[in-house]
């Protein structure tokens, strides 16, 4: 979905997406059911106000057992569009305000929203991803998903340096 920035007046326009097109499907991560409202206003003449909400489903790979799941998605969104040109001081280090985080620079006065809401969609995934909160994982030894099945393993201690440790005892 394409907005272009001259047809946005001071109205605020609200906008209904309900499915999930514009999110491409990953080994690892993928919308099942998405719907996303973006409400649309202008602030001024170079800049307008993009707030939204996706709301859906996603099927994620769990990081310690590497079995799919399904979860929730959610993710509230503010930004400021502009069609004015980032100020760029070099490698200055300066302090970012709150409206310059919430910023969103246009190359050409048309707003992606589709590239909105997909980035959105990554940003609300958490950087673990785990199936359930007391997820086992996987052996290391036997391969053997740990909340399924119990780890066939045998333990082997006589190979390890601390093998000699086993014949102290504590007098």
């Amino acid at each position: 979905m394409r907005l272009l920035f001259e047809e946005i007046t001071g109205k605020t326009d609200r906008y209904s997406i309900a499915d999930s097109h514009w999110f491409p499907s990953t080994l690892d991560f993928s919308v099942v059911a998405a719907t996303a409202t973006i409400s649309v206003s202008r602030q001024d003449r170079e800049t307008v106000i993009i707030k939204g909400e996706i709301l859906g489903r996603c099927n994620l790979v769990c990081d310690r057992c590497g079995e799919a799941y399904e979860t929730n998605l959610l993710s509230e969104f503010v930004y400021l569009a502009t069609t004015r040109e980032e100020d760029s001081l070099g490698l200055v280090d300066l302090e970012c305000s709150d409206e310059d985080a919430l910023m969103h620079y246009l190359n050409e006065p048309i707003i992606e929203v589709d590239e909105i809401l997909r980035e959105q969609a990554f940003l609300a995934v958490p950087l673990k991803n785990l199936c359930r909160e007391d997820c086992r994982g996987i052996c290391a030894g036997c391969g053997q998903v740990l909340n399924n099945e119990l780890c066939r393993c045998k333990p082997d201690t006589s190979h390890s340096p601390f093998a000699v440790l086993k014949k102290l005892k504590k007098q």
